[in-house]
C-alpha cells in the first residue's frame, strides 16, 4: 500500500449561499445569468494561499484579508467568516492503478463538515468534525495523472455561547468559539486534520487496539477490531523495542469485518509521571499489502472510593498497577481557538510543561475538543493520564443538554465515531460526559439525562472497563463556597470554584475549611505576561487596565479583578507593570496555597485540577498559568512546587496580618515515604534575614500522608508596616535538605508593604552546557541588599519569534547569600535569544546570546 500526503499547500475562496458550486469545477445550469456568472467566476481572480491542515481565519489572516484577531479587538473583524462555505482546492497527481488495486480518499477532520469532489464529480461528504470520512475514488483516478480536489467547508451551525441554554445545542462540537469568558466569538472552520489518498489492493479501513491487562499484571491480551476490503486474512504483531513479543492471525469476517486477540506476556507496564517509566509497544495489523500501525501501553486502572468518603460518593481515587496514586495535574483546553492551526510541535510542548510541573491528569474539559491523536500521543510518552469530556458544556442559564430524539441519537453516532480510535492510549483514565452539566436538582447522573444515558452506553459497548462520569463536578453540591461547607461539608464531594481570588484573608479561611474528595476546577486571575501584553494590547490601550477599558473588556472582561488588585495594594499601583506584578503575585501565591490546601488532605481528597493549564486565546486577564505564547507565569511555578512529592509547606490564615501575630503551621508529606528521623525549623526573618523567631521540631514518625508537624507564633506590634517572610526547612537526621519553603507576609492591612521593599543586587553568570546553545543555565546570586521578592527569568525576544523558552522558574524570595540556577531550554527556536531577569527590586537585565 501507498499513501499521498494531501496536506500543504491548497487554495481557498469564499462562497455566499450555492456561489460555491461554481468553483468545485461543475457545469452550472441556473435561471436569469447565473451560468454566465458561474463561468467568469471560474476564471476570476479570488483563490487565495491556504494551508492544510488549518482553518479558515488562518488562511484569511495569512492572505491579508483579515487583521490579526489576536491583537486588540480586532477578533470582531472576523465574525462574519463563519456565515460563508469556503471552497477548498488543489491539484494532485497519482500513478496509473495496476490491477486490483484501488485508491481511497481519506479526510480525517473537517469542521463543521463539507463536500467533497474530485475533478468535479462529488464523491460524498463529511458529517462533522470529528467524524472522518473514506471515499472510495478508485474509477476516477484509475488512469493515473493529474486531478482535482475540491472540499466545500460548511458555514458553522448555530449554537450557544456560554452564557445561553444547553438543551437549545444540537451539535456535539466545541462551543468555546461562540463566545466564551476566555474567548470572544472566533468560530473555527477549516479543513483541520490531514488529507491523503491510499492505493493497494488491499486497505485498512477501520481499526481500533484495546490492551487489557490482567488483575495480576502478568498478562496483557490486545483486542483488535476493524474493517479491511480487498483481503480475507489479516495478521496482528505486537513489538517491543523492535522484537516480536506477541503475533497471531486475525479473523475477517465476509464483510469484511476485523476480529481478534493476542496475549503479550510479562508487559512492562506503562505508569503515571513521577511512579515509573512509559514503557509503549506497536500493535501493527497486516491484510495483504496494507498495515496500520498505532502504538500502545499497558497498565491496569480502576477507580476506588475515597478514604473516609461519605455514602454514595463517585469513586475518584485511580489505582493504577496495584497503587493508589493521587492525581494532580490541570484543565486542559485547546492549544488554540483555531484548533486547525495548533501544530504538533505545540501540543507536544505544552505536554511537556505540564508534565513537568507535577501533574499526572489532564482533564480535557467538555466546552472544547475531544482532543486529538497528538495530544493522546505525547500524553503516552509523558506519562500523563487523560479524563476526555465529551464536548458538552454548561450554559448559564439552563445547563442540561436536550432530551430531543434525535440529538440523542447524534450523541451516539458521535461516540461511535470517537471513542474507537482512542481506546489504545495508557493516558486515557476515563470519559466524561461533559462539563458542568446540571439540572435544578444539581449536577446531572445518568439516570436524569437521556444524552449522558447514550454516552454511558455507548462507552461502555465501545471501550468496556474504562471508568466514566457524567459530568464535573459530580456534586452533589457543585461550588466550593464557605456557605455551602458550613451547610453540608460532607455533600461537597466533587465540586466547581472559586475561579477568583478571594481576598487577603477570605482566600485563605475558604481553602483551610475545604472537605471535598475531588477539586476537578478552581482558579485564580491574573494579569499577562509582560511579552504577550506587548503584543496583544496596542500602545494606545493599554491604561487603565480595568473593565473601564474597552479593550481589556474584550480581552478577558470576567478575570479582570483589577479593583481588587488595586485595593490589596493600598491603593498605589500606578502604571501596567505595577499591575502585572501585583496580580501575578496574587495568582501565584493564591493558587499555590489553593492546592497545597487540598494536598493536604490526601488521601481523602485524590483530585486536584487546577483551571486552567494553558489559554486558547490571548488574554489581557486570565485563568491561565501558562499564557497563549506558551510561556508560564509565576503562577505555574508556584503550582509546580505544590505538587512536588515531598514538601514542607505553610498553613496561614492570612497573608497580610495587620498587626495581628505571626501564625504559621508547617505540614509534611512524602508520597514515596520517608522513615521517622530529621527536623523541621521554622524561622520568622526580616528583610536582611535576620531571624526574629524560631521553632524546631523533630520527625519522630515517619512521613507518608500529609500532617502537621509544630506551629510557629510571633507578636510584631513593633513591626507596623513592613515584609517579614517565613522560612521552613526540612532536613534528614544526617543534615541533608528534603525540602524549604520561604514565603512573604506583610505586617501590614494589605500588600502595599511590597511596593516600599529597599531597592536589593543580584549577580548573574549564564552558561551554555551542551555546544548547540539549545540549553542555558543561568547562575544568580544575591550580591547585597534586602530579600530579593518576585525574581524570575522571561522570554524577552520579539513577540513575532518561533518557539520557547521552556524556564525552570522559582516563585520563592531569594535571601542575602543565597544562590539559585535557572535552567533554560530553547524548544523550536529561530533567531536571536533573549531573557529578561527581574524582580519587584532590582533592576531588570537582559540576557543575550554572546
Amino acid at each position: 500500500m501507498t499513501t499521498v500526503d494531501l496536506g500543504g499547500t491548497w487554495s481557498v475562496r469564499e462562497a455566499l449561499g450555492d456561489t460555491w458550486q461554481w468553483y468545485v469545477d461543475q457545469p452550472v445550469t441556473a435561471r436569469n445569468n447565473a451560468g454566465d456568472a458561474a463561468a467568469a467566476a471560474a476564471l476570476a481572480p479570488g483563490w487565495l494561499p491556504a494551508r492544510v491542515p488549518g482553518a479558515v481565519i488562518g488562511d484569511l489572516r495569512r492572505a491579508g484579508e483579515l487583521l490579526d484577531p489576536y491583537v486588540g479587538r480586532n477578533s470582531r473583524a472576523a465574525e462574519w467568516v463563519s456565515m460563508r462555505s469556503w471552497v477548498y482546492r488543489r491539484s494532485f497527481v497519482v500513478s496509473p492503478l495496476s490491477d486490483g488495486e484501488r485508491a481511497a480518499l481519506c479526510l480525517d477532520g473537517v469542521d463543521p463538515g463539507g463536500t467533497v469532489y474530485v475533478d468535479g464529480v462529488r464523491v460524498g461528504a463529511v458529517g462533522g468534525l470529528y467524524r472522518g470520512a473514506r471515499f472510495d475514488v478508485t474509477a476516477l483516478v484509475a488512469a493515473g495523472g493529474e486531478h482535482r480536489l475540491a472540499v466545500v467547508v460548511d458555514p458553522a451551525p448555530a449554537t450557544e455561547p456560554q452564557v445561553g441554554r444547553t438543551d437549545r445545542v444540537r451539535v456535539h462540537a466545541p462551543r468555546m468559539g461562540y463566545g466564551w469568558d476566555f474567548c470572544p466569538r472566533l468560530v473555527h472552520q477549516g479543513i483541520w486534520r490531514g488529507v491523503r489518498l491510499e492505493v493497494g489492493t488491499a486497505l485498512v479501513d477501520e481499526l481500533s487496539v484495546r490492551p487489557v491487562v490482567s488483575k495480576d499484571l502478568a498478562a496483557a491480551t490486545v483486542h483488535v477490531s476493524g474493517r479491511v476490503s480487498g483481503a480475507s486474512a489479516a495478521s496482528v504483531e505486537v513489538r517491543f523495542d523492535g522484537d516480536v513479543v506477541a503475533a497471531g492471525p486475525v479473523e475477517v469476517g465476509a464483510d469484511g469485518v476485523l476480529r481478534g486477540a493476542v496475549v503479550v506476556p510479562e508487559p512492562a507496564l506503562w505508569w503515571p509521571n513521577g511512579l515509573g517509566e512509559q514503557p509503549l509497544y506497536d500493535v501493527v495489523v497486516r491484510a495483504g499489502d496494507a498495515s496500520r500501525r498505532v502504538t500502545t501501553g499497558f497498565r491496569h486502572v480502576r477507580m476506588a472510593g475515597n478514604d473516609g468518603a461519605p455514602d454514595g460518593a463517585f469513586p475518584y481515587t485511580a489505582v493504577v498497577n496495584g497503587r493508589p496514586v493521587e492525581l494532580t495535574g490541570w484543565n486542559w483546553a485547546p492549544a488554540d481557538a483555531l484548533y486547525g492551526e495548533i501544530t504538533e510541535a505545540k501540543v507536544e510542548y505544552l505536554v511537556e510543561v505540564a508534565r513537568r510541573s507535577g501533574a499526572r491528569l489532564l482533564r480535557v474539559w467538555g466546552g472544547g475538543l475531544v482532543e486529538t491523536p497528538s495530544f493522546y500521543a505525547a500524553c503516552d510518552r509523558a506519562g500523563l493520564l487523560v479524563w476526555q469530556e465529551f464536548s458538552q458544556s454548561s450554559s448559564g442559564m439552563q445547563s442540561a443538554p436536550s432530551d430531543d430524539p434525535a440529538f440523542v441519537a447524534h450523541l451516539r453516532a458521535e461516540a461511535a465515531a470517537v471513542v474507537p480510535g482512542r481506546t489504545h492510549h495508557p493516558s486515557l483514565l476515563l470519559w466524561g460526559g461533559g462539563n458542568e452539566l446540571e439540572d435544578d436538582a444539581g449536577p446531572l447522573s445518568d439516570d436524569r439525562s437521556p444524552a449522558l444515558a447514550a454516552l454511558r452506553e455507548e462507552v461502555a459497548r465501545l471501550d468496556p472497563g474504562r471508568p466514566w462520569l457524567p459530568t464535573s463536578p459530580t456534586g452533589p453540591r457543585f461550588h466550593n463556597r464557605l456557605d455551602v461547607i458550613n451547610g453540608d461539608p460532607d455533600g461537597l464531594h466533587d465540586v466547581h470554584g472559586p475561579w477568583e481570588h478571594q481576598g487577603l484573608t477570605a482566600h485563605y479561611t475558604l481553602y483551610n475549611r475545604g472537605t471535598a474528595l475531588a477539586h476537578t476546577e478552581f482558579g485564580v486571575e491574573g494579569m499577562a505576561n509582560r511579552r504577550l501584553w506587548r503584543a496583544l494590547v496596542p500602545p494606545a490601550d493599554r491604561w487603565p487596565v480595568g473593565r473601564d477599558n474597552p479593550v481589556y473588556r474584550h480581552l478577558g472582561d470576567w478575570w479582570n479583578n483589577a479593583t481588587l488588585v488595586q485595593e490589596c495594594f493600598g491603593g498605589r499601583l500606578t502604571t501596567p507593570d505595577a499591575f502585572r506584578r501585583a496580580s501575578q503575585f496574587l495568582q501565584a501565591t493564591g493558587l499555590a496555597y489553593a492546592v497545597e490546601a487540598d494536598r493536604r488532605r490526601w488521601p481523602r481528597t485524590s483530585l486536584v485540577l487546577p483551571w486552567q493549564l494553558a489559554e486558547s486565546y490571548p488574554n489581557a486577564w486570565c485563568t491561565a498559568v501558562v499564557d497563549h505564547a506558551g510561556e508560564p507565569k509565576p503562577a505555574y511555578h508556584a503550582v509546580a512546587r505544590a505538587y512536588r512529592p515531598e514538601r514542607v509547606t505553610a498553613r496561614l490564615d492570612r497573608i497580610a496580618l495587620a498587626g495581628e501575630p505571626v501564625a504559621v503551621e508547617a505540614w509534611l508529606w512524602s508520597s514515596p515515604g520517608r522513615a521517622a528521623g530529621g527536623t523541621v525549623t521554622a524561622r520568622l526573618l526580616d528583610a536582611s534575614g535576620s531571624v526574629l523567631a524560631e521553632e524546631r521540631w523533630p520527625v519522630s514518625d515517619s512521613v507518608g500522608v500529609p500532617r502537621p508537624v509544630g506551629r510557629l507564633v510571633a507578636a510584631l506590634e513593633w513591626l507596623p508596616s513592613h515584609v517579614v517572610y517565613v522560612e521552613l526547612e526540612w532536613r534528614t537526621a544526617g543534615g541533608d535538605l528534603v525540602d524549604r519553603e520561604c514565603v512573604e507576609l506583610s505586617t501590614a492591612a494589605d500588600l502595599a508593604p511590597l511596593l516600599d521593599l529597599e531597592p536589593a543586587k543580584l549577580w548573574f553568570h549564564v552558561e551554555h552546557p551542551d555546544d548547540s546553545g539549545s540549553g542555558w543555565d543561568v547562575d544568580v546570586a544575591h550580591a547585597g541588599g534586602p530579600v530579593v521578592v518576585g525574581l524570575q527569568l522571561s522570554d524577552d525576544r520579539p513577540p513575532q519569534s518561533t518557539g520557547w523558552a521552556l524556564v525552570d522558574g522559582d516563585p520563592r524570595p531569594l535571601l542575602p547569600g543565597e544562590r539559585r540556577r535557572f535552567t533554560v531550554e530553547w524548544r523550536h527556536d529561530t533567531g536571536p535569544r533573549r531573557l529578561l531577569l527581574e524582580s519587584w527590586n532590582t533592576e531588570p537585565v537582559v540576557l543575550e546570546d554572546a
